[in-house]
């Protein structure tokens, strides 16, 4: 997914993904939020052997967010 929004700057990013974090912008505008969301997804990403990656865009504007889950072959069982 990828917005046109504020970027994300390199040290909100390295706390993006912990629980109850809100970066500063998020707090001065008043945007309502937990900071659980990222959180979750993080942790439903590692339990299923995938990732997910942050990338702030060009110029401080927009952000990018990749997820890769592993595919199972239909032979494969666990």
């Amino acid at each position: 997914m990828e917005d046109t929004g504020l970027g994300i700057s390199a040290e909100v990013g390295r706390n993006l993904f912990e629980r109850f974090y809100r970066g500063g912008a998020a707090r001065q505008s008043g945007t309502p939020g937990t900071g659980l969301g990222l959180a979750i997804v993080k942790q439903v990403m590692d339990h299923h052997g995938g990732r997910i990656e942050v990338e702030s865009g060009a110029n401080g504007i927009g952000t990018k967010f990749t997820v890769w889950l592993p595919v199972k072959q239909p032979h494969e069982t666990e």
